[in-house]
């Protein structure tokens, strides 16, 4: 493991969040969707987005001297969680994800739920997330379909 601290994102970090989340969709899901996919799923997305997040202090960085991924919330819902793909797979987005579990926990809800990209399946279903339906990204504006998987884990 990598040593790293997570921390709620300010409104100073919005354009290295939007830099990971471009970073993060371009490699890390290239094995499962196409270039057009991704290029419309990101199309008319900017650094913007992420303030009302940050405002409602449902946005986590995971940072050493750069910043290495992100994770939100809205609700119930893991709304985003991006890692950069060249620092992929050291425990950063086990602990981002941990990070927004028990925030989504603490204000009282009964499960997290999200929609996962292909890729990212086996990664929710290690941290306990079980499958409860597939269908396609319905955050957006993109006309071209990506498909998603539905996920939830719920609190005992």
């Amino acid at each position: 493991m990598f040593a790293f601290e997570i921390r709620s994102a300010t409104e100073s970090d919005i354009q290295r969040i939007f830099d990971v989340h471009l970073n993060s969709a371009t490699r890390l899901c290239a094995g499962d969707y196409s270039r057009e996919q991704i290029a419309s799923w990101l199309d008319g997305r900017t650094p913007a987005m992420y303030l009302d997040a940050i405002r409602r202090h449902a946005l986590w960085v995971a940072e050493d001297i750069d910043l290495l991924g992100f994770a939100e919330t809205a609700g119930e819902e893991l709304t985003k969680l991006f890692i950069r793909g060249d620092r992929a797979r050291r425990g950063t987005g086990k602990a981002l994800l941990e990070t927004a579990v028990s925030g989504i926990a603490r204000a009282g809800y009964a499960r997290v739920y999200l929609e996962a990209t292909t890729n990212a399946v086996p990664f929710y279903g290690r941290h306990g997330f079980d499958v409860i339906g597939r269908g396609h990204f319905s955050h957006g504006n993109s006309p071209i379909q990506l498909e998603i998987v539905k996920m939830e884990r719920r609190f005992s």
